[in-house]
């Protein structure tokens, strides 16, 4: 019987045709190839599902319908054996030595349960949901007043985005993102597998701070970028779906992570503000579409 492999990568596919091949064939020539891929397809229409059909370097779990990332991701998790697990995003572009330099960081760090490196836009740009502090009421407040971004280096206003931690400074941080999400087999097994109540938004804060509570430090590490192209296909080709999710998880978070912190007025508050911003977004995209 074969040894098992470094590094078990794992996947989860949905109407993303136009961006899976790319990501392939980045990690195809990455300077680590001791790694098995595993990728959850959920019901793709579009092509997807056939192209990974012929990919024989990619272990398909098929579906048949949006069973959600994170159920998704649980099932490329449970049919991995790696010693370390990747939780990628088919939306992503891997510089050839990035994996390597990850799971570098995390033998040279016994502590380091989980490992995300600095993510940038298809232009360059980076993207700051790539290091996150708790979402307190406060910081959330901060961060949807726009108060982060006048006082960035102030690490209360600034939590929600960690705005007072450069982008280029590697440092201790609440969650990483998980588009790119580097751990080790032996945290899955003592914190769990990914929060199926959270169908695909959220589930990297919640099991990032899941860890932390587990005795475990989550690393940004700023000296590893990758490319994400974000809102490629998948949830994002459904807005009010998205939407929807997304509210529904913060709502969740709140109430598993920071209810019992705070009394009554404070969690109808939050409950409210909450609500309100989904009427918002909702509105938005209804706006948006009826001028397009």
């Amino acid at each position: 019987m074969p040894a098992p492999p470094l590094l078990s990568i794992c996947m989860v596919s949905f109407n993303c045709r136009n961006v899976v091949e790319d990501c392939l064939v980045s990690l195809r020539q990455s300077t680590l190839q001791d790694f098995e891929i595993i990728c959850a397809d959920n019901g793709s229409t579009d092509g997807t599902l056939e192209y990974l059909r012929a990919q024989p370097d990619v272990k398909l779990i098929e579906n048949g319908w949006n069973a959600g990332f994170t159920k998704g991701t649980n099932q490329a998790i449970a049919a991995g054996s790696g010693k370390y697990v990747l939780w990628l995003n088919t939306d992503t572009i891997i510089p050839s030595g990035a994996l390597q330099k990850l799971i570098d960081f995390l033998e040279a760090h016994p502590r380091a349960g989980i490992a995300g490196p600095r993510v940038l836009n298809a232009d360059g740009s980076f993207q700051p949901q790539c290091k996150r502090g708790l979402p307190t009421p406060f910081a959330s407040l901060c961060y949807s007043l726009g108060l982060d971004r006048i006082w960035p280096g102030n690490p209360e206003v600034s939590r929600y985005l960690l705005r007072n931690i450069d982008e280029h400074q590697t440092a201790i941080v609440d969650a990483v993102s998980g588009c790119c999400l580097l751990t080790r087999r032996e945290l899955v097994a003592a914190v769990g597998p990914l929060d199926e109540e959270m169908f695909g938004f959220g589930e990297d804060l919640d099991w990032c701070v899941r860890a932390s509570k587990a005795g475990w430090e989550v690393w940004y590490v700023a000296d590893v970028s990758i490319t994400h192209l974000k809102g490629q296909g998948g949830a994002h080709a459904r807005p009010y779906r998205k939407i929807r999710g997304m509210h529904g998880c913060m709502w969740l978070f709140y109430k598993k992570h920071l209810k019992s912190r705070y009394p009554f007025p404070m969690t109808a508050f939050v409950a409210l503000g909450i609500a309100g911003s989904f009427l918002l977004q909702c509105t938005a995209t209804f706006v948006s579409r009826l001028l397009k």
